[in-house]
């Protein structure tokens, strides 16, 4: 029964992708649904996307070791993604609308140069690819013990599921697909939740078995903490999975209230697999951590094994496509075509298939090499984030130029990427790349020999040509800037 429901909802999910396939007439449409995301759509897209199937079984795992403050991967994602709402949309918009395009990439290069576009493509391709490939991890983990599949070809299995859907697909037949996932995993795991916090003896009985530790929110210290938070935040103005949005909704309107809704329901949501993993600690503190939500639903009986299993499997099928699918836009939009600058939509579409069979299944096999989901997505996001700060920094500060810009986002994220991969040792990696790459960039800047970038120039006046567009609302604003 449970293999039967399984299955039909992976076929549900395919059958959505199949039928949206049919429906894209050109690669913008098929990258980013261009201009074709409501509100509507937004909200279980991103919603969806920020949650991750790695961020419900990792969260649940860090919650048995730590306790509450596993959310705060989860929150800080929520904070990053109004951050950009308020301080960077309009820059992706306008340059969107402006010059057509459907990367991150492409809109450092519009303010930078083409130097600084090709250290962007590298730092998040690897961010995207490395978050992608905990989903297939996450899933098997889940579904091996539910399903009686040895773990290893199961993940294989997964992997491959995965890049069919993003064969199929494309954002707007995505974002349909989060519509269903959405409900899914908030019921599954909403209802687990519940059960389990009363099966444990409700939360006072917790806080009395547990140690106090585990109902604070500076665990495993305030350092890892605010890494995590900021870290996660300042990423966020360089992250594909919030640009998408802004890139493809109808209007900033859409934009506003599918961010807001959306970061919304992940506060809330990502209480839901901390509280479970603590309570399976009360009631079995010598279990698997990575395995402690199955086991726990488990646990509570056979009907909220399914709910649980439902709502995991709902994250991941919500999560991973849309990832490997940025990561085939950026391949594309900002390599293929730098190489072959006259390629047909046509052959572009080719590269693209090729591109995500080909890295789907590398990433599937380096993802079963990791240990700790949660840290593999919090290092991940961290490598990014001086590039997020290096266009925050931009945006306030005219005089940012290009060299300045590639040397911080390069060295910064070299630093944040080897120490991330050396085991974070003493702290987590948002530190060194940050103290390292913003000097570079403070430095290089007020060497620069133009008060105002050409790059700042060219999207002031992009802000006035585009003035009319998107219902008047990248109407000019210019903001507080420091010259």
């Amino acid at each position: 029964m449970i293999v039967l429901l399984v299955l039909a909802y992976f076929a549900l999910t395919a059958g959505i992708g199949l039928y949206m396939v049919r429906q894209k007439s050109s690669i913008a449409e098929f990258f980013v649904a261009k201009k074709g995301l409501s509100a509507f759509l937004i909200i279980p897209l991103l919603f969806a996307e920020l949650i991750a199937g790695a961020g419900t079984v990792g969260n649940a795992a860090t919650a048995f070791r730590i306790g509450i403050s596993s959310v705060w991967v989860n929150w800080g994602m929520s904070i990053g993604s109004v951050l950009v709402l308020f301080l960077a949309a309009k820059m992706y918009r306008v340059f969107s609308l402006k010059y057509g395009t459907v990367s991150v990439p492409q809109v450092y290069m519009q303010r930078f140069d083409a130097k600084t576009r090709s250290v962007m493509m590298i730092i998040l391709v690897a961010v995207y690819l490395i978050i992608f490939a905990m989903q297939p991890v996450a899933a098997a983990g889940i579904m091996g013990p539910l399903l009686g599949m040895d773990k290893v070809m199961l993940t294989w299995i997964v992997g491959v599921v995965f890049i069919f859907l993003t064969l199929t697909g494309g954002m707007k037949g995505l974002a349909w697909m989060n519509v269903l996932h959405s409900i899914v995993m908030y019921m599954g795991l909403g209802v687990v939740c519940y059960v389990s916090v009363k099966a444990a003896g409700g939360l006072g009985h917790m806080q009395t078995v547990l140690p106090a530790t585990m109902f604070s929110f500076n665990q495993p210290d305030m350092l890892t903490v605010v890494g995590w938070v900021l870290g996660t935040a300042l990423s966020f103005f360089a992250a594909s999975t919030v640009v998408v949005v802004i890139f493809g909704a109808k209007s900033m309107a859409s934009v506003k209230k599918g961010i807001i809704w959306a970061s919304g329901l992940v506060i809330i949501f990502a209480l839901f697999p901390a509280l479970i993993g603590m309570a399976g600690k009360v009631l079995m503190p010598t279990a698997n951590a990575n395995s402690i939500l199955y086991l726990m639903a488990n646990q509570l009986g056979p009907m909220y094994a399914v709910l649980a299993s439902m709502g995991i499997l709902a994250a991941i099928l919500s999560t991973a496509p849309a990832l490997l699918l940025i990561c085939i836009t950026m391949l594309t939009q900002d390599m293929v075509r730098v190489i072959k600058p006259g390629i047909s939509e046509k052959e572009e579409m080719k590269w693209a298939k090729i591109l995500i069979i080909t890295l789907g299944l590398l990433a599937t096999y380096f993802g079963m090499q990791s240990t700790s989901i949660l840290a593999q997505m919090a290092g991940a996001f961290q490598i990014r984030s001086v590039a997020g700060v290096v266009l925050l920094v931009a945006i306030f500060w005219p005089r940012v130029d290009s060299r300045a810009a590639f040397w911080s986002m390069l060295i910064g994220g070299t630093v944040a990427a080897v120490w991330h991969f050396a085991g974070n040792p003493y702290c987590t990696s948002l530190y060194p790349s940050l103290a390292v790459g913003v000097p570079i960039l403070v430095i290089l800047t007020l060497m620069a020999k133009q008060p105002i970038a050409d790059g700042h120039l060219k999207y002031l006046k992009a802000i006035e040509e585009t003035a009319r567009e998107d219902g008047g609302s990248t109407e000019p604003q210019k903001p507080n800037i420091v010259h």
